[in-house]
């Protein structure tokens, strides 16, 4: 049930306006605008009947206070008043009254102005929630189209938006053209989870060091942007790009990644009178200095110095060999490798045969398509044979594929017999597990000792 608030110092008037009104509301009474005020501070209420004229506080004054409280601003104000006069009703309204009766009232007329404010209210309490939620709405799908799902940053549509209003005023500051070096390394090794972790950590540092106003973006994959307003000292733009650079690898060597993933920045001044595209570009042939002289440092644009400044991130050869065996594991199995690797693993047991009387051979397998049984392809043939390889060797052999239907190995501390031997066990092994492709596919296989 709505609840009434009745202000009037005439008990009479109170008595009759409760009649009036208790069969459909909730009524209260008080006889002062202090009560009111005191009342509201520990009760709800749905609308406030109010005579004007009363002694100590006026109804003006009482509507005023209303009126500046946040909890009750916007609660309706019936005026109760004798005076009929145009000037009164206009005065009330701009008080802050929804509506004002004249005294002595007719009790229909207040139930009908009572309810039609309660409606319109109700009405415009409903219309100003939705204009709300929809303003939520369209301020978080703003934000969602301006933001990096993965880092939380600025994307960069923001970027380009923000800074180029920024530059079309005159705007001065810093941009970098921030580069993640070895980030595939990072993915290919370690997988793509540690690799997103390895953006948002990154997107951690640069929140660090950027002020309330400052830009930072990840435009895509390892790529980030930063923009400094009103920065134009060289000195503390380098600090900063020399704190990022070095924050960073602490933090990746917290995490047991040293080493693995640097920072490379590519940094551009501007003084004025620079649009955004052009800043962009010459921050990025910065960037492009320093991909291509040793990374992990940072460069200005137009710098006549040809180097670039590197960050001290040395490291000793204890952590350095903790690195490397990072993510290792057990080893189980042969070392599967690209074609390129198994070529320096190759040059370099050719090289150490020559000093030792170790025997290692290699082994050249290839598949050789008999009679077609089955719908499987040679690619799906030559992937069933790594996998039956890999289980079938040591983890101190290597293996890679050759061709489209060649594969090869180099067995260690294997002579010659042995290592037909080992062949043999290994194409065995493979129809053991794929019996269904004996008739359809023949496996032969070259074997010789890596000479020096």
């Amino acid at each position: 049930m709505r609840h009434i608030l009745i202000v009037d110092d005439d008990n009479i008037n109170c008595v009759m306006a409760r009649h009036a009104l208790s069969d459909n509301y909730e009524v209260s009474v008080v006889n002062s605008g202090k009560e009111a005020l005191d009342f509201l501070n520990g009760k709800t209420v749905d609308l406030i009947l109010m005579d004007i004229e009363m002694p100590e506080m006026s109804g003006k004054e009482v509507a005023g206070k209303i009126k500046e409280n946040d909890k009750w601003c916007n609660i309706p104000i019936i005026f109760l008043t004798a005076d009929s006069d145009p000037k009164t009703e206009a005065e009330c309204l701009s008080w802050g009254a929804d509506d004002f009766i004249t005294k002595p009232f007719v009790p229909l007329v207040m139930n009908t102005r009572v309810s039609r404010i309660l409606e319109v209210y109700e009405l415009r309490k409903d219309l100003e929630n939705k204009l709300e939620n929809r303003t939520k709405q369209y301020e978080k799908a703003t934000q969602r189209s301006f933001t990096d799902a993965l880092t939380g940053l600025h994307n960069r549509d923001y970027l380009k938006k923000k800074l180029s209003a920024f530059l079309e005023n005159g705007g001065r500051g810093t941009l970098f053209m921030i580069d993640l070096d070895d980030f595939k390394q990072m993915n290919d090794t370690y997988g793509h989870i540690a690799g997103d972790k390895t953006l948002q950590n990154f997107a951690e540092v640069l929140n660090v060091y950027a002020r309330e106003g400052d830009i930072v973006s990840r435009l895509a994959g390892d790529e980030f942007v930063t923009f400094y307003p009103g920065l134009t000292d060289e000195g503390v733009a380098a600090k900063k790009a020399e704190g990022i650079i070095k924050s960073f690898a602490e933090k990746m060597g917290e995490l047991g990644y040293g080493g693995v993933v640097s920072v490379s920045i590519g940094i551009m001044i501007t003084h004025g009178g620079e649009e955004f595209q052009s800043l962009y570009n010459k921050a990025d042939k910065s960037l492009y200095f320093v991909k291509n002289n040793g990374k992990n440092a940072y460069h200005f644009y137009g710098d006549n110095n040809d180097t670039v400044e590197s960050i001290n991130t040395t490291v000793d050869l204890e952590y350095v060999s903790h690195m490397m065996k990072q993510g290792l594991g057990e080893q189980k199995g042969i070392m599967r490798l690209a074609y390129d690797e198994f070529k320096n693993i190759y040059d370099f047991i050719s090289r150490y045969v020559s000093r030792n009387k170790h025997k290692v051979q290699v082994v050249l397998f290839t598949m050789n398509m008999v009679k077609k049984t089955t719908d499987v392809a040679m690619e799906e043939i030559m992937q069933l044979w790594e996998d039956s390889v890999a289980e079938a060797l040591r983890a101190v052999d290597t293996g890679t594929r050759y061709s489209s239907s060649q594969y090869m190995v180099i067995l260690m501390d294997a002579g010659i017999e042995n290592g037909r031997e080992v062949a043999e066990r290994v194409i065995d092994k493979f129809f053991d597990s794929n019996g269904e492709l004996k008739e359809e596919i023949m496996v032969s296989y070259d074997i010789r000792t890596i000479q020096p």
